[in-house]
């Protein structure tokens, strides 16, 4: 059974020391290698107490972080990572966003939220995209090592009785497929 909490610092140091494989190779993409747990481990537990962040935990273990923060007045940055476990929390995680984090994002004001991804991260796409999560660009050569990434967003009026806003542009032509 798949429980959530706050973040608190100990358990997203457990996360962030034994993240999956693709969860590593996006941090050091994002971070550079080497990056220091502890030093993004504050940074995130900042966001997530200013903004908002959950673990969420398998059989006692803290297996994955989830949370958003303001980019801009109504615009959220969101993010999530977790260990070789995710699968076994991946449909709480996935009911939680639904039920909680998309609401309460929408009742302090938000109506956009953008996710970055390593271009290569096909499990990321599949899960935003069943989320209402678009990619909407390439970031080319975003990362440290010059990887390619993409921005995912999620608007408000794609997702809710909201009205919506100016008609949607065509579907962008991703460079490198996409």
């Amino acid at each position: 059974m798949t429980r959530h909490t706050g973040i608190t610092m100990a358990p997203l140091l457990h996360v962030l020391e034994n993240l999956r494989p693709a969860d590593q190779e996006e941090m050091d993409a994002i971070h550079g290698e080497g990056w220091a747990v502890p030093v993004i481990a504050d940074i995130v537990f900042r966001l997530a107490t200013k903004n908002c962040g959950w673990l969420f935990w398998h059989e006692g273990e803290p297996v994955a972080a989830l949370g958003a923060y303001a980019m801009t007045p109504t615009c959220a940055g969101c993010w999530a990572f977790g260990t070789p476990a995710w699968p076994k929390v991946v449909l709480g995680v996935t009911r939680h966003v639904r039920r909680t984090m998309i609401p309460l994002l929408l009742r302090v004001g938000f109506h956009r939220a953008e996710c970055r991804a390593l271009f290569k991260r096909s499990d990321t796409k599949r899960w935003l995209t069943s989320l209402g999560w678009e990619p909407e660009a390439v970031l080319s050569e975003f990362g440290a090592r010059r990887e390619d990434f993409l921005l995912f967003a999620w608007c408000a009026h794609e997702q809710t009785h909201h009205p919506p806003g100016p008609e949607r542009r065509s579907p962008l032509s991703l460079r490198n497929g996409g």
